[in-house]
């Protein structure tokens, strides 16, 4: 490494070590520590847990501070180097602007790598871990599987094939179990059942009754049986088992998710956002690059050395792009924006507002 990439890193990198300690405290603070005093005081918590729950929500807060701590290291590091008179100095031997800017895009592209791979990696399995300690310690028992109401759809193309419901499911059978087929979107066959249980060729009715219905929608007649086989598609069962929410999933199981839902014909505001939260794994943490052009320009304005004046900015500059976050979201989710787009216009305005500001100053 030259002499320079070398000056440069060392600049930034206090800085962005205070800013992933001073976000991540905040954060935890803010939004688990003290929901975690509150259930300490209410059910007991022993202070063990307490701590354990802190450590396994940590890289979920890390996740989300590397991006801000790469903007804070920017501006406060350029900030230093043009109230000390260096950046004037480079210029004066030689060095432009974009060549300075080297170490910090090669460090920004460095974090938001560890950011995808601590959000695939570590995250997902450490927030479900921590979920499920807090629900046992809580609830005096294990976090149930079960769940109510399950319904599950199978299509033939642009044709509904068949109409599945459970009154409910407690991981392994189902109960008062529906399930309507049909043939050019017309119903042809309805059973129920009080039990169904997955075997791994499809599914096995307990107890139930078969009805025929004929063109006029009228029941030709009834069969009753002790045991059915009945082949239904692969995703029920993964869908009736899944209690996962988004952030407690990688990239791949979540995009598994998504298809067992389009598999389904799911579609609707539940999909979108589940559609923008995937794209979003990918996009927030390239936010660290994203950061650090807009981080540079405002560093290198006049009195930007200040390091309240920096974290002040820092605050500001990421407090204006997640409520650019949440609207691209909520445009999202609503389908008025395709969900790629969605997740990252932010990055594609604050990245656009940086190189307009950096051009600017590199002509001068």
């Amino acid at each position: 490494m030259r002499l320079l990439d070398r000056y440069i890193l060392a600049e930034l990198a206090p800085p962005f070590g205070f800013g992933v300690a001073a976000f991540t405290g905040i954060l935890l603070a803010s939004t688990v520590l003290f929901h975690l005093v509150s259930l300490m005081v209410q059910h007991g918590l022993p202070g063990v847990l307490v701590g354990e729950i802190l450590v396994l929500r940590l890289p979920e807060m890390i996740f989300y501070t590397f991006p801000m701590s790469m903007l804070l290291a920017t501006l406060m590091a350029f900030g230093r180097l043009s109230n000390d008179g260096e950046i004037t100095a480079f210029k004066a031997v030689g060095v432009s602007l974009y060549r300075m800017l080297a170490p910090v895009a090669g460090m920004a592209l460095v974090v938001s790598l560890l950011t995808i791979a601590l959000n695939e990696l570590l995250v997902p399995a450490a927030a479900w871990k921590a979920k499920t300690l807090l629900y046992e310690a809580t609830h005096k028992q294990q976090l149930p599987i079960a769940r109510e109401h399950v319904s599950y759809q199978e299509l033939d193309g642009d044709k509904l094939r068949r109409l599945f419901y459970a009154r409910s499911f407690d991981g392994a059978r189902m109960r008062d179990v529906v399930v309507q087929e049909f043939e050019d979107n017309k119903l042809v066959r309805l059973i129920q059942a009080k039990d169904a249980a997955p075997r791994p060729d499809g599914w096995s009715f307990e107890d139930g009754t078969l009805y025929q219905v004929d063109e006029h929608g009228d029941f030709r007649y009834a069969a009753h049986f002790k045991a059915q086989h009945v082949v239904l598609g692969g995703a029920l069962l993964a869908l009736a088992r899944e209690s996962r929410l988004a952030t407690e999933m990688n990239a791949t199981e979540l995009g598994a998710h998504i298809k067992r839902l389009q598999a389904t014909g799911a579609s609707g505001r539940e999909l979108n956002e589940l559609r923008v939260m995937w794209h979003q794994k990918l996009a927030v943490p390239f936010a660290c690059l994203v950061f650090a052009l807009v981080g540079a320009p405002m560093g290198l304005a006049p009195q930007r050395g200040s390091g309240a004046i920096g974290l002040g900015l820092s605050v500001l500059v990421i407090f204006v792009y997640y409520v650019l976050m949440f609207v691209s979201m909520a445009l999202g989710q609503t389908g008025s924006l395709p969900a790629g787009v969605a997740a990252w216009v932010p990055n594609a305005v604050a990245a656009s507002l940086g190189l307009f500001q950096l051009r600017r100053l590199a002509r001068h």
